[in-house]
């Protein structure tokens, strides 16, 4: 008997959900055992164990690059697919860092989303060929620390921090999206400006939002 591999999807969007859900059913060997929109995600993975969640990095509830290390945390061996709007050059990596097996962008065909499903089942990694190349472009062209985007440098939450800055929020709002303490995400901006050499909070801000329109993230 041909073995059916559990799956849970985590989307905020209703139409996202319910279009990888009809997708997902279709096949013979997966079993949509979950469907949430990420406030009872890791709830969800201890009752339902799933081999795969299908998962958004943006989401209402909580941050999605937490929630795959909350997961990881819970469920070591749970696979990870990232499906995301986000420019995969600028998150896909730390999304393999953090734990997922692999990234796929919105604006791809649904039979590249079936495709990553089963290439990460088998235990593999799955990036586009466009991420591909551009991981051993970066491994030929290896820069030592001090000549990389500075960018690069930051921690995760660092750079958490530093995308919702350059996407308007102010202190207070970042405090409350990622669950911290107004006086955390203070430092972790001090950091962030001594990483980038920038001296002023407004410096910071304008630099933030500069490297997401350069970037293509936000316009």
């Amino acid at each position: 008997m041909n073995k059916v591999y559990k799956v849970i999807v985590i989307d905020d969007h209703a139409v996202v959900r319910e279009g990888l859900s009809g997708m997902i059913t279709q096949e013979k060997d997966m079993l949509l055992c979950g469907v949430d929109d990420g406030t009872s995600a890791v709830r969800m993975v201890n009752e339902f164990m799933p081999d795969i969640v299908i998962l958004d990095l943006s989401l209402k509830s909580m941050n999605g690059m937490d929630l795959i290390a909350s997961m990881k945390s819970c469920k070591p061996d749970i696979l990870i697919l990232v499906f995301s709007m986000h420019d995969e050059l600028i998150f896909a990596e730390r999304c393999i860092k953090t734990g997922a097996s692999g990234y796929v962008m919105k604006s791809e065909e649904p039979e590249v989303i079936l495709r990553a499903i089963r290439k990460i089942l088998e235990g593999k990694i799955y990036l586009s060929e466009k991420m591909m190349e551009f991981f051993l472009h970066k491994a030929m062209n290896f820069k030592p620390q001090e000549e990389q985007d500075s960018v690069e440098l930051l921690s995760e939450r660092e750079f958490q921090v530093f995308h919702l800055t350059g996407s308007g929020m102010g202190t207070r709002q970042i405090a409350d999206t990622l669950n911290l303490s107004v006086k955390t995400i203070e430092t972790f901006k001090d950091n962030i400006k001594h990483k980038l050499n920038l001296k002023s909070a407004s410096e910071l801000n304008q630099y933030a939002v500069k490297w997401m329109l350069s970037h293509n993230i936000i316009s």
